[in-house]
C-alpha cells in the first residue's frame, strides 16, 4: 500500500535538491551586491503574467513561512547572506510543492537590489514571495509592488486575526486571505488531549473544522507570535509513535479542508515534535524514518492539493464542502466530502484520532460506484503502521447517514484517508 496513488509524484528525496540549486546559481539574475540605482532587467515575466490569476483562485496556494536568519543559520555560519540562502531555500520549497515562501520582516530591511534578486530568483523557480509587514503604509506597499513582491502579511495574535494581502495586477482589487486563529487554537487543544478524552470535546472540534460561510481563509500551523519559529514545539498527546501519527493525520485533514495552507518552518519535517536543538532546523533528523516520512507526507499533500479538482474549490462561496459523519465523537472519527465544480472526482476525507483500528467502519457516501484510496497518512512510506484498504472500494446500496449508498472500510489508527470517486465502465453510478 502506498502513501499516495501511484500516479502521484514521489517526494522521497524532496530534500535532495542539488540539481535545482545549481540551476539557480547559473540562472540567478544580477547578484544582490549590485547598486540600488542600477538598471535592473526583470526576468520573471512568466510568473508576473499569471500572478493575478493564481492569487484570485485559479490554483490552490500553500505558503512556507520562515525566519530567514534562523533558516540560514541552520545551514551556514552567520551573518546572513541572501544569495546563499536563496540558492538553498528555493529548491527546498519548490521540491516540497509550496507555491509561496513567506519571509519575516528582515527582507524589507534590505536594499532594493537585494530584494529584487531574492524575488526574481524565487519567481524563476515558480515560487511566490510574501513578506511580513505589520504596518502596511501606502509607501511601503508601493515599494513592495515595484520590487515584484507578491504580497504582505500580518501574523495573527491575541489582538487581531491577521491576514495576508496578495497583490493582483491590472488595477483589480487585491486578494485578502484572513488567518483563522480559532481553528488553529481548536486543533492545538484537541491534539494535546488524551485520545479517550477527545470524544467529550467533539462538538467544539466539529464547529472549529466547519468552514466559514464566506471569505477566503488561511489554515495555519504556526506558534504564538511571542514564540520564535525555531523554538516552537507542538503539544501532541501520546508516545513518540502516537504523536507523529496524530500530526500526520491532522496535516492530512488540514489539506483536505477548504482554505489556503500556511506552514511554519520545522513542521514539514516534524521538528515541532522533537527535542530542542541549537539550530532552528536540525537537518540530521531526516536520517530518522519518522521525520523523513513527515517531509514526504507534506510534499505529497501539496501535490494532491494541486492535482485533485475537488481540493481546488475556492472557499469564498460554495466551497464544495459536505459533512458526512460529524457526530461520531465516541470513535473520534470525522468524515467529510469535497465536491469539484465538474461534479466528478469527489473526494472524501476520513480522519481517526483514536489509537485503535476501526474495522468494517461504515458511512454514507454521496455517490455510488468505486472509490479509490489515494492517500493514507498511516502508510509505511510516512513511517506509519501500513493499515489501509489497498486501492479500490465499492459503495453498496445500503442507506447510511442520510445517503442512499454507503462504504465499509478499515480506518487506520490516528490516520487520515483520502478516497476519490471513480465510476468505472460497467459500474452503476
Amino acid at each position: 500500500m502506498s502513501g499516495v496513488d501511484s500516479g502521484a509524484t514521489s517526494a522521497a528525496a524532496a530534500y535532495d535538491f542539488g540539481a535545482l540549486r545549481w540551476w539557480l546559481m547559473a540562472s540567478m539574475a544580477p547578484p544582490p551586491g549590485v547598486p540600488d540605482d542600477s538598471d535592473w532587467r526583470w526576468d520573471d515575466g512568466d510568473w508576473m503574467r499569471v500572478r493575478g490569476a493564481r492569487h484570485q483562485g485559479d490554483l490552490p496556494l500553500a505558503f512556507y513561512c520562515l525566519d530567514a536568519a534562523e533558516w540560514y543559520a541552520s545551514r551556514f555560519s552567520p551573518p546572513l547572506r541572501w544569495d546563499a540562502l536563496i540558492q538553498e531555500l528555493v529548491p527546498y520549497v519548490a521540491d516540497l510543492g509550496f507555491t509561496h515562501v513567506a519571509f519575516d520582516a528582515a527582507l524589507l530591511a534590505e536594499g532594493d537590489a537585494t530584494i529584487r534578486g531574492v524575488v526574481e530568483t524565487c519567481h524563476i523557480a515558480g515560487v511566490g514571495v510574501v513578506v511580513s509587514q505589520p504596518t502596511g503604509t501606502a509607501q511601503s506597499l508601493e515599494r513592495c509592488r515595484r520590487l515584484h513582491v507578491d504580497g504582505v502579511y500580518t501574523p495573527a495574535d491575541e489582538a487581531q486575526a491577521g491576514c495576508c494581502r496578495l497583490f493582483v495586477d491590472d488595477g483589480r482589487a487585491d486578494v485578502i486571505l484572513a488567518f483563522r486563529p480559532a481553528w488553529q487554537a481548536a486543533m492545538s487543544d484537541y491534539l494535546a488531549r488524551p485520545p479517550l478524552s477527545r470524544c467529550r470535546h467533539h462538538a467544539q472540534w466539529i464547529a472549529a473544522l466547519t468552514p466559514a460561510p464566506k471569505g477566503r481563509g488561511l489554515l495555519a500551523q504556526l506558534p504564538a507570535p511571542t514564540v520564535p519559529l525555531g523554538a516552537w514545539r507542538q503539544r501532541v498527546h501520546g508516545d513518540a509513535w502516537q504523536r507523529f501519527a496524530t500530526l500526520r493525520a491532522a496535516l492530512g485533514m488540514m489539506w483536505a479542508l477548504p482554505g489556503e495552507k500556511w506552514l511554519g518552518m520545522g513542521v514539514e519535517l516534524g521538528q515541532v515534535l522533537a527535542e530542542r536543538f541549537p539550530e532552528a532546523i536540525h537537518w540530521p533528523l531526516l536520517f530518522e524514518s519518522r521525520h523523513a516520512g513527515m517531509l514526504r507526507l507534506v510534499a505529497d499533500l501539496n501535490r494532491l492539493y494541486v492535482n485533485e479538482p475537488a481540493l481546488q474549490i475556492r472557499d469564498d462561496g460554495d466551497n464544495g464542502f459536505e459533512w458526512l459523519v460529524p457526530d461520531d465523537g465516541h470513535n473520534s472519527v470525522v468524515v467529510f466530502a469535497r465536491h469539484a465544480d465538474s461534479g466528478h472526482a469527489t473526494l472524501i476525507c476520513v480522519s481517526n484520532f483514536q489509537a485503535c483500528v476501526h474495522q468494517t467502519y461504515r458511512f454514507g457516501v454521496p455517490e455510488g460506484g468505486r472509490w479509490r484510496e489515494i492517500f493514507n497518512s498511516d502508510s509505511v512510506f510516512y513511517a506509519g503502521s501500513n493499515v489501509g484498504n489497498g486501492r479500490s472500494l465499492k459503495a453498496g446500496p445500503e442507506p447510511s447517514h442520510g445517503q442512499a449508498q454507503s462504504l465499509t472500510l478499515t480506518v487506520p489508527p490516528m490516520a487520515t484517508l483520502f478516497l476519490r470517486h471513480e465510476v468505472w465502465h460497467g459500474d452503476t453510478p
